[in-house]
């Protein structure tokens, strides 16, 4: 039981100190123990050795922060440790099986690397893990459309339309300004679930992260508040696979959370590159907005 304190005490470190903490020796000595044992120990509990942890903390930490948009590339490479960008691409590339540009760019999806220490629970292949972060305003373009509880399966349908009227965009040029529109902002790649309002309908957005240009006139513009969000991971076919993770956020996480309740305009799901009704593997993220529980 001492030896899992002690490793317990380490991952709380790390994560207290992740820009800051240089490796087993270092670690080693602010717990007061001996870096050998440290290593022994850590490594049996984990299957990482402690160099091995921290780099892939930092670099699952850069993905979300090029995400967020707010950072240089160069900027978070000397943020998490790297003299250069080259080297943060290298290391990013091998880790994440994608460049830190594909990632910014929402080409292609990070891998994820949370805290050991975080408590799972795994329900149905899917799990509860939640990112938690801030994120200032930015805007969604797209399909607005207005559903109520009765039709909003219309949603699906309205998505797998689209995929068969655009499915050749990838295969040629744009014809005109809607679809160079569609492949600018590359929507099909977000949905926006706007929180009902007294009317008992609610607004979805079918759309994708705005890059800035011309806004034709069947597409709008959503703005998103600055807000905090729980970002969890959605793994498997669509929809089921996301059906299934809303019913576990919805019915465990949201009422069992000792932290944290939803509170925000709407909910955002991000999706990627590639087969999400075909990939049991498929990846995509949602996100919820959330607010402190006042005490």
């Amino acid at each position: 039981m001492e030896w899992l304190a002690t490793i317990r005490k380490a991952l709380l470190y790390i994560e207290d100190n992740l820009l800051l903490v240089e490796g087993v020796d270092g670690l080693a000595k602010e717990l007061a123990i001996s870096p050998s044992y440290l290593q022994q120990g850590f490594q049996m509990l984990t299957d990482y050795s402690v160099a091995e942890y921290i780099r892939n903390r930092r670099l699952h930490q850069a993905a979300r922060d090029l995400i967020a948009g707010e950072l240089k590339i160069t900027d978070i490479a000397l943020k998490y440790g790297y003299d250069n960008s080259s080297s943060f691409s290298k290391a990013f590339s091998r880790f994440h099986e994608a460049s830190p540009t594909e990632v910014k760019k929402g080409i292609k999806a990070p891998k994820s690397f949370l805290p050991i220490q975080v408590s799972i629970v795994i329900r149905g292949g899917q799990s509860l893990d939640a990112e938690i972060i801030e994120k200032d305003s930015f805007d969604v373009i797209g399909f607005i459309r207005e559903y109520s509880s009765e039709n909003s399966t219309l949603i699906g349908k309205w998505w797998k339309d689209f995929n068969n009227k655009y499915a050749d965009l990838k295969l040629r040029s744009p014809r005109n300004n809607l679809e160079k529109a569609i492949v600018d902002n590359k929507i099909n790649s977000c949905g926006v679930t706007e929180y009902p309002a007294d009317r008992g309908t609610f607004r979805y957005v079918h759309g994708g992260l705005y890059q800035g240009g011309e806004v034709p006139e069947e597409l709008e513009i959503y703005t998103i508040n600055k807000g905090t969000w729980a970002v969890f991971n959605c793994v498997g076919k669509l929809p089921d696979a996301m059906t299934e993770l809303s019913d576990l956020i919805w019915n465990h996480w949201v009422p069992d959370h000792p932290e944290y309740e939803v509170g925000g305009q709407c909910e955002f799901e991000l999706y990627y590159e590639g087969d999400y009704y075909g990939d049991p593997e498929y990846l995509c993220t949602k996100w919820i907005p959330i607010k402190r529980k006042k005490e």
